[in-house]
């Protein structure tokens, strides 16, 4: 009896063991990886050869258009993928592990911006996480970003406008020859899109291109996305146009006043005061630009020199 106490204290001390080691291996293993690891090289084959980096954008949300600093802020989700060979191991030989988590940071991770960034703040635009990385050296670094992007606002026919803002992605140092980019897929990916109160998307493109920039000689090739959007009018007709509308025919009605009656005076410039206040609240919301003049704008100015 008491020796098969002794043998079943043993196989349990045996079993915690080999647990620890496995739960033990996965450190080991990462210790093992970063170490003589140099994040500032980059990881390629042949040092002749480019890097690939597939790269990837999942538009969640417009946040904000502001017309008047022509800044888009979006909410993205990033997705980078690519090969570091020094991040190689046999799954055999190290328990079966065939993926692990690193922290990026530890990693050299490629320098791909945002080129028409208008955020003084964009190095902590976007949120530090983990790289997945698997045996066979891919790495899959997700992320989430706020960013805030210049956009050409065209205010002709505001309020019944459409956008046309871009994001666009590229390497700042490295050129076609050490780092090539490419789509993770055709089309851009809008599964987890959120709506917009006042902006309704219609559409989101991608594409690749290669510039030359008068700085360097060498290509840059960059991924650019096209967000169209089209304004929601409804709270600008109902609080813009509808009231401007009832104010011009109300100016149309003085006409029909005798003109000795005092009253066609006063209702004269109570029209011009309220047609006066709402030609301010177009201007605000609008650019200081001058090539182009909402038309709204333009009608106000001539109901009032009318």
């Amino acid at each position: 009896m008491v020796v098969h106490w002794c043998i079943l204290v043993l196989l349990s001390q045996v079993q915690r063991g080999s647990m620890a080691r496995e739960k033990n291996m996965e450190y080991m293993l990462s210790q093992e990886l970063m170490h003589n690891y140099d994040k500032t090289i980059r990881p390629a084959f042949d040092s002749r050869q480019a890097l690939n980096v597939t790269f990837g954008l999942s538009l969640t949300q417009i946040i904000d258009l502001d017309e008047r600093n022509q800044i888009l802020t979006t909410n993205c989700w990033l997705n980078q993928a690519w090969i570091d060979y020094n991040l190689i191991w046999n799954s055999s030989e190290w328990g079966n592990i065939s993926v692990i988590r690193i922290p990026i940071i530890k990693l050299w991770t490629p320098d791909i911006i945002l080129y028409n960034n208008a955020d003084t703040g964009y190095s902590d635009a976007i949120v530090s996480t983990n790289a997945i990385v698997s045996n066979d050296g891919n790495i899959t670094w997700l992320a989430a970003a706020i960013f805030k992007s210049s956009c050409r606002i065209n205010v002709r026919y505001f309020p019944f406008d459409e956008q046309n803002c871009i994001l666009k992605f590229a390497s700042w140092t490295y050129d076609a020859s050490q780092m090539d980019i490419l789509k993770n897929s055709e089309e851009a990916d809008l599964t987890n899109y959120v709506a917009n109160g006042e902006w309704k998307l219609i559409s989101l493109k991608e594409v690749r291109n290669v510039m030359y920039y008068s700085c360097c000689p060498e290509a840059y090739p960059d991924v650019t996305y096209t967000i169209q959007l089209r304004r929601r009018p409804l709270y600008y007709v109902f609080n813009l146009i509808l009231p401007c509308v009832l104010i011009t025919a109300v100016a149309l009605l003085g006409f029909y006043m005798p003109s000795d009656s005092g009253e066609k005076v006063t209702l004269g410039i109570t029209t011009l005061l309220s047609m006066t206040v709402f030609l301010m609240l177009v201007a605000e919301s609008m650019p200081p630009t001058s090539e182009e003049i909402p038309l709204i704008g333009k009608y106000k100015y001539i109901s009032l020199a009318s």
